[in-house]
């Protein structure tokens, strides 16, 4: 069961490439694996707004509190492009009415 719990806790991974900022997440990104990521979410929170693409494609879930972390995200940096999101993803994020302050893409 540990093993289980460790490959579905969230992870937010940071890399500025040729001037691009990317953000890669996996895992469920919810209450419970909020502690996991903040960190590292603070130290993107302190980078100047610019430009910055989130690739959720390894993103299994989110409730609201991984919805909290994509608007501030959205809120801090612009324009925000969130690529690959599963079905569950999507659909919460269209529910919501979020798709396009977002960014997310029309795949």
């Amino acid at each position: 069961m540990d093993e289980l719990a460790a490959d579905s806790r969230a992870q937010l991974t940071v890399t500025a490439d040729d001037g691009e900022l990317r953000v890669a997440l996996r895992g469920e990104l919810d209450i419970a694996s909020l502690p996991s990521v903040e960190p590292e979410l603070d130290r993107l929170l302190s980078r100047e707004p610019q430009p910055v693409q989130v690739d959720a494609t390894d993103l299994a879930f989110l409730d609201s509190s991984g919805l909290v972390v994509l608007v501030r995200v959205a809120n801090h940096f612009a324009p925000v492009q969130l690529r690959g999101a599963r079905p569950a993803v999507r659909r919460v994020i269209e529910a919501l009415g979020l798709a396009d302050r977002l960014g997310l893409d029309r795949a």
